[in-house]
């Protein structure tokens, strides 16, 4: 898993050709998507992370056509809880994050995912 997050980290740093984001999948109903909101979403552009990862927030009940059109093709794997994030390069997932466990949590998950460190 290491070779493969090292690969995806190579390939982030010296392609131009996608942009990178970073998708998170919400739900109104549920209570960590709301911490989320609440802790990180409200100032995660003012971060220095949001420019080169921008948050995308998308509802889990309606989704995009680009994102169904990709599942369909299984480039992004199912959705099973939110919150849910993923790194997305404009045509496929990287890496994801499942859950959310505090906003101190969630910016060490994000560091250990661009330091090829993922747990």
């Amino acid at each position: 898993m290491i070779k493969v997050l090292a690969f995806l980290l190579a390939m982030f740093f010296t392609t131009s050709t996608y942009a990178f984001e970073l998708l998170m999948f919400h739900s109104k109903y549920c209570g960590y998507c709301s911490a989320f909101m609440e802790e990180v979403a409200v100032d995660y552009q003012y971060r220095i992370v949001d420019k080169d990862l921008p948050l995308i927030i998308i509802d889990v009940y309606n989704q995009p056509d680009w994102f169904k059109e990709a599942y369909a093709e299984e480039r992004i794997k199912p959705i099973r809880g939110t919150p849910t994030f993923i790194v997305w390069n404009g045509r496929k997932e990287l890496v994801r994050i499942v859950g959310y466990s505090g906003k101190e949590s969630f910016y060490r998950r994000l560091d250990r995912i661009f330091k090829g460190n993922v747990q």
